[in-house]
């Protein structure tokens, strides 16, 4: 829609006024919705009567005034040259895989009895090791045989199949507590178990952090001060041991002054030594000081950090498709995260990566101790005016990358990335990417 200065244009029919400002470029709809072609963080994207997508400055929306043809989308959160990136108005809680399955390799289907073992479950509170004893020709054969054995032995929370790729899955399908393949660990003899996850998508390491060091690392660090300035008892961030490096997770405010009530003993003089003047009187400003320095370093070029790691469309693509086998026969999604975000935006949208999330979330304020929507961050205030749902500090958000085995990185409720077993549902942010034209940044 193309409008000239100062021209009055009725929108869809209906009683909306649109105004060219050529001072500034941007269009207004009665004086409020003001429409612009340079979106910044907290500006709503919207859909406009013909199809187009549209920007409406941050705290100019007003949903009386808003033309009834057009659709809010969701709100600009970060901005680089011509590239926009958008999070959905919307966002719900997914898992990040919905059952986890197993690729089981080393069998024979020479026609003759063999016998192996299998160790069902990664933890070893629920470890069992059956014998196994097959005989097949087939790939056919040797599922229907291995269901079979699931079967008698009673568990009903597993299946075996053999998938499009003729390979024969064993697999967890009632996947609501831990499932850990660990390399070091024997979990079959006679056959071999890898976990499929392992082959969509690699393991990220941890990031580095300000200070130079490697660890979890902090993504908001108001988010953070607040919460590590209690006493914590849980030994991630208050050490039972004399710390010698920068610990991989935030040391609380008590522990770091040396005297927490959890603890027999100081435990972090080396940590006071490094960020205080006097470490015999430490003092909450010190202790800032260094939670400062653990933010992750975004950009960087090493470790979970580098290059590889930061665009959450790319690892989204290798997990986008991916499907199981469900037990009524049905081919269902197998990480409902990627795929749920994947439908924002007429299917642009993606699952962020943790280094987009950290730049997203780093200067959320909703969830801190007094701040309400309506005086939160730019990007909450645009979502709470359009309706959607709230970005909150204190809620956990998935990620596209992969920790371990086990569990994908996330932003933590405290202000850290730390990871999450996959089985959890979590809050899943559906971002995508907007190409402006070019000589508009």
């Amino acid at each position: 829609m193309e409008t000239k200065a100062n021209e009055k244009i009725f929108i869809g029919g209906g009683k909306s006024e649109v105004l060219l400002d050529e001072a500034t470029n941007s269009v207004s709809v009665a004086g409020v919705n003001v429409v612009t072609p340079q979106p910044g963080v907290g500006d709503i994207l919207c859909r406009d009567e013909s199809g187009g997508y549209r920007f409406i400055q941050l705290d100019t929306f007003q949903a009386g005034t808003f033309p009834s043809a057009w659709e809010t989308l969701g709100v600009v959160v970060l901005r680089k040259g011509n590239q926009v990136k958008v999070v959905s108005k919307h966002n719900e809680q997914r898992k990040w895989m919905d059952v986890y399955p197993y690729v089981v390799t080393g069998y024979e289907l020479d026609g003759t009895e063999h016998t192996a073992q299998l160790r069902l479950h990664g933890r070893p509170s629920t470890e069992t090791f059956y014998e196994f004893t097959y005989t097949a020709g087939t790939v056919d054969e040797l599922v229907s045989v291995l269901q079979q054995f699931l079967s008698e032995n009673g568990e009903t929370d597993w299946s075996a199949y053999k998938d499009a790729q003729e390979r024969v899955i064993l697999q967890y399908d009632n996947y609501t507590s831990a499932e850990v393949y660990r390399v070091n660990k024997t979990y079959a003899s006679g056959l071999t178990l890898t976990a499929c996850v392992g082959i969509d998508c690699p393991q990220q390491p941890s990031f580095v952090r300000k200070c130079g060091t490697l660890g979890y690392g902090i993504f908001n660090t108001e988010r953070a001060k607040e919460y590590f300035n209690s006493d914590l008892s849980t030994e991630q961030y208050n050490p039972s041991e004399e710390v010698s490096s920068v610990p991989a997770y935030p040391v609380c405010w008590p522990a770091f002054a040396g005297t927490s009530q959890y603890r027999d003993g100081d435990k972090c003089l080396w940590l006071r030594q490094r960020y205080c003047k006097d470490p015999a009187h430490p003092t909450e400003r010190e202790w800032e000081a260094y939670i400062d320095e653990l933010p992750i370093r975004n950009p960087y070029m090493l470790a979970g950090n580098a290059p590889k790691w930061r665009d959450g469309a790319v690892l989204s693509a290798s997990l986008k498709g991916k499907t199981y086998r469900a037990t009524d026969g049905t081919q269902k999604p197998l990480y409902p995260a990627v795929e749920s975000c994947s439908q924002f935006l007429d299917g642009k949208g993606y699952l962020p990566s943790i280094a987009e999330l950290a730049e997203c979330l780093a200067n959320v304020t909703y969830g801190l101790t007094g701040v309400t929507r309506e005086n939160a961050d730019p990007v909450n205030r645009s979502l709470y005016a359009i309706g959607g749902s709230a970005i909150r500090i204190r809620s956990t958000y998935r990620s596209s990358g992969r920790c371990y085995e086990g569990g994908a990185w996330s932003t933590i409720g405290f202000g850290t990335i730390d990871n999450n077993d996959f089985y959890f549902s979590q809050y899943c942010l559906p971002f995508a990417l907007l190409e402006l034209p070019a000589g508009t940044d």
